[in-house]
Order: structure tokens, then C-alpha cells, then sequence
């Protein structure tokens, strides 16, 4: 099965959506090519991390273009709590509602692409994408004229050669304050979350042999657990020591077992209220923080961030602090899971951010002229 289009989007979280579903409204003939069976990637019902950007930090704020969009349907459909661990299918619907309201675009979902193929007369230049399709067990090839990388990896930009980076700068590259002094390969973590319900009447719990045993407060020290309905983003695990792409299946059985860790004390360790509350959902795909960065014509610095530069070439914004997490995450036991928490005055002015704005120089490939990132 051979296709053509004006511009494919390999990935369908959030960047990768609003990138297909804007791409379509303004004409042009769309590809969204995504992996999993519903879109949304962290923010969707397999993982549930919650939406948050620029307006979180202001009570009058809220967010802009087809986020804003999303999110209004999305609290007319389902005016549930928003929190780390809630969530339902009805997000991942709206999503697919809207990529499907749109007549130029067309969605290949649970369809991972496999294979670039470069240009026989430009090798710079991407010619085509390989997909398979789950299922159906069809290959699918998908020819564009431009294409976007938003796997969040940075899969396609990697096999077209694209040069990258990951880890950590030193200090003295960018004069980053928050940066190490020496530049190392350490990511930030993985996270996975979980949901529990009250059933009205005590259900215990035995966890499996191979869970590790967090008996007091003190083994889940700096990791406040007061709300023990859902959570936690700081059941995180990462680089030290796991690489984020090559060791992500014992990234995913090592949160699995410190998921039911932090459950087991909830239930059999101290009093948190939990005696009729049961695990009604675990998360089973791995909430990814950070992976490759593909290089563009200009990389921001923490200083844009901080003071909120505006580029002259500005495309869009951010308002997020900078939310730097601890290597190793909850292996880091002596350390908080992130340095202003909780309520450290000193590393949270230190982190502060404006709304800054992104340049375009930051969202495309310097090295494949027809290649931009979500």
C-alpha cells in the first residue's frame, strides 16, 4: 500500500496532533502516524499525565489554539478531577475526534513506522516512511514532501541521520546555572502511574514476592503520598542507570515493581486511610520524560527560559518551569525527586519561568531540509 502527502507527522502525542490537525486546517494533505492505538502519548488513558503548560502557574490564565480547543470539549464531556493518575478513554476520543473531523488528514493509528528511506537523487533529503500496520499486518509506505518528527525519540530524525544530543551539557557550554559542571549522558526518568477506588469495605492486599519492601516513612523520604487515590510522577526511574531507549523494557518491569512498592506501604505500612481502597488501574507504558534532542540552527538555553527571550522567528510558547528531576528518580532515595520539592524556596526562584517564546530555528533539522520536529 503506497501513499502520498504533503506533510507526514510520525507520532501522535499531543505535538504531533495539534501539529497534523493545524497542518490539515491550513490545506495541506496530512499523514498522522502513530504507534499506539489511541493518541494523546503521555496525556492519554494508557499513561495519564495531565495537561499542563503556561496557564497552570497563573489562576487567570488559559492556554491558546487547539489545546484551548481540546480542552474545552474535553471539560464539556468529562468534568471529572484532572490529576496525575485520572484520566479516562473520553480524552483519547476528543483527540480522535478531532484528527478525524479533518478531511485532509488521514490517521494510521497502531501503526509504528519501521523503516526511513531517503531520497535516490538527495540523500538529505526524506523520501518515504515504512509502516506496519498492527492487526491488519500491512506494510504500508507513505511517500511526503515534508515530514515531522514528534515519536519523541526522535526515531525518524535518527535513521535519516540527523545529528542529535542527549544528556546533560556542562555548565560552561550555555553558562546554564542549573547544569552540571561536567557534561554526562544522564535523562531524566520514566514514570508510571496508577488509579485506586473506595470500595466501602476493607480489601487487603498481598503484593508479589519480587516487590521491594518500603516499610516507613522514612524509605519513601521527600515523596509526599497524602493523596493516595492516584498518583505518583515521582515513581520515576531512568538514566543512571537504565538508557532510556535501549533499556526501556527494564525501565517498564522495574517502575511495574515499584508502583506495587509504594502501594504495599499505602495499604500495610502506616495510616493513610487506605483500608477500602483497591488498585482499579496500573500503568503499563512508561510516561517518557526525556530522550533524543535533534539538532536545529539554534538550541534554547536555560536563559531563554528564565527571562523569557522573544525570537524574532517565534512559532509558539512555553510557560512550564525548568523541571529539572533527579537522576535515577526514586533509586535516588537520599534525594528529593526534584530539587524544589517539596516547597524549597531557594530552588524554586532558581527555576522560575516566564512565558517564553520558541523560535522556529529550534523545531527543524539543520542537517535534513525536509524534516521538522513536534
Amino acid at each position: 500500500m503506497n501513499e502520498q502527502y504533503d506533510l507526514i507527522v510520525v507520532g501522535g502525542g499531543l505535538a504531533g496532533t495539534c501539529a497534523a490537525v493545524a497542518a490539515a486546517r491550513l490545506g495541506c494533505r496530512v499523514a498522522l502516524v502513530q504507534n499506539r492505538p489511541v493518541l494523546g502519548g503521555n496525556s492519554s488513558s494508557e499513561i495519564r499525565v495531565p495537561v499542563g503548560g503556561a496557564c497552570d502557574f497563573n489562576p487567570w490564565a488559559r492556554e491558546t489554539g487547539l489545546l484551548e480547543e481540546f480542552f474545552l470539549e474535553d471539560r464539556f464531556q468529562d468534568p471529572a478531577r484532572i490529576w496525575t493518575g485520572h484520566g479516562s478513554s473520553t480524552w483519547d476520543y476528543i483527540l480522535y475526534k478531532a484528527a478525524a473531523n479533518e478531511k485532509n488528514l488521514d490517521l494510521y493509528i497502531d501503526t509504528p513506522a519501521q523503516k526511513v528511506l531517503m531520497s535516490e537523487t538527495n540523500p538529505k533529503f526524506i523520501d518515504s516512511i515504512v509502516s506496519y500496520e498492527n492487526g491488519s499486518e500491512k506494510e504500508i509506505v507513505l511517500q511526503g514532501r515534508l515530514f515531522i518528527d514528534a515519536t519523541g525519540d526522535g526515531v525518524i530524525a535518527y535513521q535519516a541521520g540527523a545529528e542529535f544530543r542527549m544528556g546533560r551539557e556542562a555548565r560552561s557550554e550555555f553558562e546554564e546555572s542549573l547544569a552540571p559542571e561536567k557534561a554526562d549522558n544522564y535523562t531524566q526518568g520514566s514514570s508510571l502511574l496508577f488509579h485506586a477506588r473506595d470500595v466501602g469495605f476493607p480489601v487487603p492486599f498481598t503484593p508479589p514476592e519480587w516487590v521491594p519492601q518500603l516499610t516507613s516513612d522514612e524509605d519513601l523520604a521527600f515523596r509526599t503520598h497524602h493523596d493516595v487515590e492516584a498518583g505518583y510522577w515521582w515513581i520515576e526511574i531512568g538514566n543512571p542507570p537504565y538508557h532510556t531507549i535501549t533499556d526501556h523494557a527494564n525501565i517498564r518491569k522495574e517502575l511495574i515493581k515499584m508502583v506495587l512498592a509504594v502501594w504495599n506501604h499505602i495499604k500495610n505500612h502506616g495510616d493513610h486511610q487506605a483500608d477500602h481502597l483497591v488498585l482499579d488501574w496500573i500503568g503499563m507504558v512508561p510516561g517518557k520524560r526525556e530522550s533524543r534532542r535533534i539538532m536545529g540552527d539554534y538550541i534554547m538555553k536555560e536563559k531563554d527560559v528564565t527571562y523569557g527571550s522573544l525570537f524574532d522567528d517565534r512559532v509558539a510558547y512555553g510557560g512550564w518551569f525548568v523541571d529539572i528531576h533527579t537522576p535515577g528518580g526514586i533509586l535516588t532515595k537520599d534525594l528529593p525527586p526534584e530539587p524544589s520539592f517539596p516547597g524549597k524556596s531557594e530552588e524554586i526562584g532558581k527555576r522560575q519561568a516566564t512565558v517564553y517564546s520558541i523560535p522556529f530555528r529550534s523545531l527543524y533539522s539543520k542537517d535534513i531540509p525536509n524534516l521538522m520536529m513536534a
